[in-house]
Parts: structure tokens; C-alpha cells; sequence
């Protein structure tokens, strides 16, 4: 990190089909459209099974990487745990959501080079209630080059936006699309200080919110990562209240995002084969 931050060659595609490849030729199983329901635990409070799509597998250890709170209070239960751990996981505060602009340049048109990440604010002073407004006081634009993904002739960028779950949570449909739209907008109004001729190259550009996070992760309010720091705790102490079962995802170990996810994830995973390892030399 003292050098400055980096981008991926060849993009989160090429990381997540690498992985894929890896997991495959450690002989595992990869399932996806797949909706975990439930955790099934015994009355000595050990992990029995999982509920997938309306069928039970049965296991002896489960990996969650659902959120936190989610993980505890709907996919297992809170009758399932001491009543001080319950306190504690309560007590536990969700991250805030965010809004994400996606930006397409067509074939072969680009921009100087801007670096990877640019940050831009116009309001005086920290102040999370502008923070997290729509009225948006900051933005940060990540750049994405030809070079980034070989082979391709596109520039990219992606723009980032702390949000409030509950500004976009119960708008009707033509208000939300309504909201969207001139999230675009002025995305790209701020964004022409930097690429001055940016609307003349736009070939697409689509906004997701917190209500997209909340659809597709399942993650209470939207959280965009998981819990705040004190989260860690919790998720670190699970398999001492259920056995068998872990937690990962980003609960503020190391970094936010997909790279604390997977930093923490490395560190869990080796728990879990230090326990089936321990069971397979009993047998």
C-alpha cells in the first residue's frame, strides 16, 4: 500500500475465473442461483446441515459469507446462542450502502491517463450527513484502461458514492427510476471536469443503489460491506458458540471490499481445515 494502489491485470473476470479454476481442481463442487434457507444445528450445537433451494445436505462444517447478522439472527437463529453472544451480535453495526455509477466509452475511444482512483469533493469540512447524501458532496472515480483487461479496446470508470439505504428503499418505481437517472446525470456533470468530452464517447452508463445490493447479496439495509469493525469479534468467536460453523466477508480485518473478504477468508478457511483435518485423523 506504500506504493499506491493497483488494478487487477485483467480484471475481477479474470481473478474470479482463476479462482474458479483453482477450487474445481481441489475438487470442489461450485453450485450458483443456489439460496441458502437455513443452517441446521443440533441440540449440542453443532453444525447438521444446510438448506439450499428446498433440500437438505448434510455437513459437519459451513462457511458463511452472508452477512453477519443475517448469518446469525436468519440463517441459524438466536435461540441457538448464549444469550451475552446475541447482546454483542446486536450491538453490532451494518456498514453503510453505497451507489455505483458504471460508465462505458465506445470501441477505441478513451481519455489521458487520469491514474486508477480519483477523488473528488466540493463540500467544506467533514460531514458525514453530506457523506451519505443524495445531494452526493463526494465522489470516487475508479479508471480502467485497455491495458487493465488485454485485448479490449475499452475505457471504463466507475463512480462511488456513500448512500442511505433508507433514501432509496421505499421509492415507487417511477421515482427510483426517476432517481437513477439523474444520478447519471450528475455523475457525469462532475465527471466532465476531468474528462471534459466524456457525454460525446459515452456509449453506456447504468446505476446500481442500495437497493441492488440489497437484491443481490441479501444484505440487511443494502450494507455494501458487511459490519463496521466491531463485527470481527463476533464473526471470529462464532465457531466457539456453533460448532462447525465459520464466518467470513468483509468485517473490517485488514481492508474493506472483496480484498478484505478475501484476507480474512484465507485466515477462516485455514481454521476450518485445521478442524476437518483434526476429524479425519480420528476416524
Amino acid at each position: 500500500m506504500s506504493k499506491g494502489v493497483f488494478t487487477f491485470r485483467g480484471g475481477t473476470d479474470a481473478l474470479v475465473t482463476k479462482m474458479k479454476a483453482e477450487l474445481e481442481r481441489n475438487g470442489v463442487d461450485i453450485r450458483i442461483r443456489s439460496l441458502v434457507e437455513k443452517v441446521e444445528v443440533d441440540e449440542n450445537r453443532q453444525v447438521k446441515a444446510v438448506h439450499v433451494n428446498g433440500k437438505r445436505i448434510t455437513c459437519s462444517a459451513v462457511l458463511s459469507n452472508a452477512n453477519l447478522k443475517s448469518t446469525i439472527f436468519k440463517l441459524v437463529g438466536e435461540e441457538s446462542f448464549d444469550r451475552s453472544y446475541v447482546e454483542e451480535a446486536q450491538a453490532v453495526r451494518l456498514n453503510n450502502s453505497s451507489c455505483q455509477v458504471y460508465i462505458g466509452l465506445k470501441p477505441g475511444m478513451g481519455f489521458d491517463d487520469c491514474g486508477d482512483l480519483l477523488f473528488h469533493s466540493e463540500h467544506e469540512g467533514f460531514d458525514v450527513d453530506a457523506l451519505l447524501s443524495k445531494k452526493i458532496s463526494s465522489r470516487t472515480f475508479s479508471f480502467y484502461y485497455p491495458e487493465t483487461r488485454p485485448g479490449s479496446d475499452r475505457w471504463l470508470i466507475v463512480s462511488s458514492t456513500n448512500a442511505n439505504y433508507a433514501d432509496w428503499a421505499n421509492l415507487s418505481e417511477e421515482q427510483y427510476e426517476a432517481d437513477k437517472k439523474d444520478l447519471c446525470e450528475t455523475t457525469l456533470d462532475c465527471l466532465e471536469k476531468y474528462v471534459p468530452d466524456i457525454r460525446e464517447k459515452l456509449d453506456w452508463v447504468e446505476a446500481s443503489t442500495p437497493r441492488t445490493f440489497q437484491h443481490y447479496t441479501r444484505h440487511l439495509d443494502g450494507a455494501s460491506f458487511g459490519t463496521k469493525f466491531e463485527g470481527l469479534k463476533v464473526s471470529q468467536t462464532l465457531p466457539e458458540q456453533i460448532g462447525g460453523l465459520y464466518h467470513a466477508g468483509s468485517v473490517g480485518i485488514i481492508m474493506s471490499g472483496w480484498l478484505g473478504a478475501v484476507n480474512y477468508g484465507v485466515i477462516v478457511s485455514n481454521e476450518i481445515d485445521k478442524r476437518l483435518a483434526a476429524a479425519s485423523a480420528s476416524v
